[in-house]
């Protein structure tokens, strides 16, 4: 074998390996979408979270974003997405997923300080969707690899614990603990408001996250994109429109993953 034929090879078992390690099967998915909130009067309603939601269905079960059958996922918009449905139906949900597949849960709508503004959010933390809510979700699924998008004012305000597993997306450890990838990204950092405008029909977070996941992302050109390409490509994509508003809006990746994993094929 000359060294051309052996370079060729090693590339090959490379991807192979990046492939076959940090891959998944089948995707399970919740999609959570909120214009129309219970008490408006607490929480002003919103314009485009359900289009948004409705858009990261639509491509989950499209071609480019791996044609994930309907019945994989859970659509809830307004008044189905109260809290005590939102936990029940994901848990349901996500108990289906084996080792080797993967969980995505999709938030849009309010968010705050420690959680999301579900459905029926009455203005009491009891009524928030907390991070540990969100854990207890996770915990029902077998699978090692979890995703969190979350379409939120202020979403960056959820957090692993610090001790065990914060990252800001650019110091983050090569390899997952146990092969657990567990990867939570929030349109904003706690202190910043997520932008909807009229030019997209949605938020300018979910637009990006969508067009990446599509293939945008893949910066190598290798066929997958990773937790890190996808979020290099929102997070320039998401500041650079958001300058045009005279705001700032900062996309956040945290948890505790590879930075190889990967989240789309194209």
């Amino acid at each position: 074998m000359n060294t051309k034929s052996k370079m060729v090879t090693l590339l090959a078992l490379l991807l192979g390996m990046n492939a076959s390690v940090l891959a998944y099967n089948n995707t399970y998915a919740v999609i959570i979408g909120i214009n129309d909130y219970k008490d408006n009067i607490v929480v002003t309603d919103l314009i485009y979270s359900d289009k948004e939601a409705l858009a990261f269905y639509r491509f989950l079960t499209s071609e480019k974003g791996g044609s994930v059958p309907v019945g994989n996922i859970c659509l809830l918009t307004d008044s189905k997405a109260s809290k005590s449905n939102v936990m029940y139906q994901a848990k349901a949900l996500f108990s289906k997923a084996e080792k080797n597949d993967r969980v995505i849960f999709y938030f849009g709508g309010h968010g705050g300080e420690g959680g999301f503004a579900p459905y029926d959010f009455d203005g009491y933390f009891d009524s928030v969707l907390s991070y540990s809510d969100i854990k207890a979700i996770f915990r029902c699924a077998k699978c090692n690899s979890k995703l969190l998008f979350a379409d939120a004012c202020h979403s960056g305000g959820i957090k692993f614990d610090s001790n065990k597993s914060k990252n800001d997306g650019h110091k983050n450890n090569q390899t997952a603990t146990k092969n657990l990838n567990i990867a939570i990204m929030t349109a904003s950092k706690s202190d910043e408001y997520s932008w909807q405008t009229s030019a997209l029909e949605m938020g300018v977070f979910t637009y990006y996250l969508i067009e990446g996941l599509g293939g945008a992302a893949n910066r190598d050109g290798n066929g997958y994109i990773t937790i890190q390409e996808l979020y290099y490509y929102v997070y320039h994509k998401v500041m650079d429109k958001t300058r045009e508003f005279g705001s700032l809006q900062t996309p956040q990746l945290f948890g505790k993953f590879d930075l190889r994993l990967i989240v789309a094929k194209t």
